[in-house]
């Protein structure tokens, strides 16, 4: 088993789903500790996520590497969405292993780190799938998908998942894990900084993921500013806001400063945020979206608990 502390000295090649922006933000507390541990990282990445990537890190070699080809149709029905664009999914899944093999062999990877993309796994070196889904939360008539998930997990030679060994954050996604699978606690940007700041915003309303609910989201609270005093908005949308609410729309460091500030944070209930949540030590609000069923469950489990 290879843990992260285990990794020093190595060549780390490691790339982010393009799922939102969540699997780069954890990316992020994990490449500090690997740059900490003296190794050197190569990130694989489309161009939105190394515009994110370069704001934390400097001299790192950055790979260009396609996205998949998700759309989100905007009305919740995710399973179809995915569905619709299943062929070409599959395609850049395979694409992708191959691609895997020239960059090992050119840059001369010791070990390569897959946050939640199937196809990013070599047969050359040690694989690591980083998740904090070992189960998928789906239907019934959903367990198709959970088994491919399974099979398709199960290729790699080790898996990361991103929670301690209580499951305290993921819950059932995490429990019973694998034989090849260890626990590796809670991954966050925020580890970057080593200062500490006052909270000064009462809510801080953090609108992330597509467009398209990232838009949804903020027009739900901006008909509700009554309720929620010294409200500042986040996010990377086109829209305007109204007089009287801020906004900041600025680099990711910018919208940290203030995310830090926070004495609460407003979103959708991604596991990125919340464990962002977990690291800042701040309460959260959380409003999963509609259709995707790992957010609704996490959004139920954070209020129970």
């Amino acid at each position: 088993m290879i843990k992260p502390t285990d990794l020093r000295g190595k060549r780390v090649l490691i790339s982010p789903l393009n799922w939102g922006m969540g699997h780069v933000s954890r990316c992020i507390g994990i490449i500090h500790n690997l740059l900490v541990q003296e190794n050197e990282v190569f990130i694989a990445c489309d161009e939105s996520q190394k515009s994110v990537f370069s704001e934390y890190f400097e001299n790192i070699t950055f790979i260009a590497h396609a996205e998949y080809p998700f759309h989100f149709g905007g009305k919740g029905n995710f399973g179809w969405d995915l569905l619709s664009r299943s062929n070409s999914l599959r395609k850049r899944l395979n694409q992708e292993r191959e691609e895997v093999k020239g960059y090992v062999g050119e840059h001369k990877i010791d070990v390569v780190l897959s946050d939640h993309r199937y196809g990013f796994i070599s047969d050359e070196v040690p694989s690591i799938f980083i998740t904090h889904q070992v189960h998928l939360p789906v239907k019934w008539y959903e367990k198709g998908v959970g088994a491919l998930h399974t099979k398709l997990m199960k290729r790699f030679e080790f898996i990361w998942v991103l929670d301690d060994e209580k499951s305290t954050l993921a819950g059932k996604l995490s429990e019973n894990c694998p034989n090849n699978a260890c626990y590796i606690g809670y991954s966050s940007r925020f580890s970057v900084y080593a200062d500490e700041v006052e909270k000064e915003y009462d809510n801080v309303l953090v609108a992330s993921g597509p467009s398209v609910y990232a838009e949804e989201l903020i027009h739900h609270f901006l008909n509700r500013t009554d309720e929620f005093e010294n409200l500042l908005v986040i996010h990377s949308t086109s829209m305007q806001m109204p007089a009287g609410v801020t906004a900041i729309t600025g680099s990711w460091k910018e919208k940290d400063h203030a995310i830090r500030k926070a004495k609460r944070i407003i979103s959708r209930s991604g596991y990125s945020t919340i464990m962002d949540c977990q690291y800042l030590n701040v309460s959260g609000l959380f409003i999963p979206t509609q259709g995707q069923a790992e957010q609704e469950y996490l959004a139920e489990r954070y209020l129970q608990k």
